[in-house]
């Protein structure tokens, strides 16, 4: 089994969130409603899961890039 590195996966997933958080302010701008599995996601709702997945994108891009390891430490 192989073991993943939590701080690739967070650099992985800051750049999904990244991406995520911008396709949805954009949407949102242009007022463009997204059908999704029978469900219409509004421009509001666009615009509050911009704002989430930007939050989210801070978190791991601070724990992707900007922390630090313990080396060494017992």
């Amino acid at each position: 089994m192989r073991r993943f590195k939590l701080k690739e996966v967070c650099k992985f997933l800051s750049g999904a969130f990244f991406v995520t958080a911008g396709a949805s302010w954009y949407f949102a701008i242009i007022h463009l409603p997204i059908p999704f599995f029978g469900t219409v996601m509004t421009p509001k709702f666009l615009g509050i899961r911009g704002c989430m997945h930007f939050v989210f994108f801070l978190v791991s891009f601070y724990f992707g890039y900007l922390k630090r390891q313990n080396v060494g430490k017992s």
